[in-house]
């Protein structure tokens, strides 16, 4: 099956779970509460309420996606297909970051304009919500349970937002540019302020590293889960 084809699908399954609608208040509410943040704090407070938005969204929907679709019982047709399991996980990435990048164009042209450095601004959404997604769906496929993912996503999760300590001036270390999250609260800044290409180079590459090896684990993850979900009759394909 084509990603195209996984994509169309998870968006629509997004759309029919009101995901969408949802966001669109949960954008609404955004917007008036950042119109109450004095002009001195609200460049600061844009940034991290773009870095939290696809990081929780990513996190916390893709996780509870793949959650309901195995118990619906969606993946024994689905992987009965000869659907490659990168494609799969390429096309909840692709359909989340597209929600991610509404969410963040829909509180930020109301309150502060068009981004100051747009494509880095972009970038930044869609690559911190690709790394978050592949980290929840990580997340699910070792969680039987609601409670069990939520517990574990936020294991995983709470050491990348290390670097958001340092954004605030709370404790900072040049060990920070090691984690995924500094890239990403770099390139968000460029909603307020222009990037040089060395900032934005350095945050690109710091990221896509990351979600290659998150990436790599969720691979293996979801090849274990598909394997004991079948029985052992299907032979992946990567």
């Amino acid at each position: 099956m084509k990603t195209w084809k996984l994509f169309i699908f998870d968006m629509r399954f997004q759309w029919k779970q009101r995901f969408y609608v949802v966001y669109l208040f949960v954008c609404s509410v955004y917007v008036g509460i950042l119109h109450a943040i004095p002009d001195s704090r609200l460049g600061k407070v844009l940034v991290l309420l773009t870095f939290s938005d696809p990081s929780a969204l990513g996190l916390l929907l893709a996780g509870g996606i793949v959650l309901l679709e195995r118990g619906q019982g969606i993946w024994n047709s689905l992987f009965a297909t000869p659907v490659k399991l990168w494609e799969y996980l390429l096309a909840k990435c692709l359909s989340l970051s597209l929600l991610s990048l509404a969410a963040a164009f829909a509180i930020h042209l109301p309150v502060s304009g068009w981004p100051v450095s747009p494509l880095y601004f972009t970038l930044g959404i869609v690559l911190t919500s690709f790394f978050f997604t592949l980290i929840g769906i990580a997340a699910a496929l070792g969680s039987h349970s609601i409670n069990g993912f939520l517990i574990r996503s936020q294991a995983y999760a709470l050491v990348f937002v290390l670097p958001v300590l340092g954004y605030l001036n709370v404790f900072d270390t040049p060990l920070y540019m090691l984690f995924p999250s500094q890239g990403s609260l770099l390139l968000l800044s460029g909603s307020v302020h222009l990037l040089s290409h060395e900032d934005g180079g350095y945050a690109i590459a710091v990221l896509v590293v990351w979600i290659g090896i998150v990436g790599s684990l969720a691979m293996r993850l979801l090849s274990a889960t598909v394997r004991n979900t079948d029985g052992g009759r299907r032979h992946e394909q990567i």
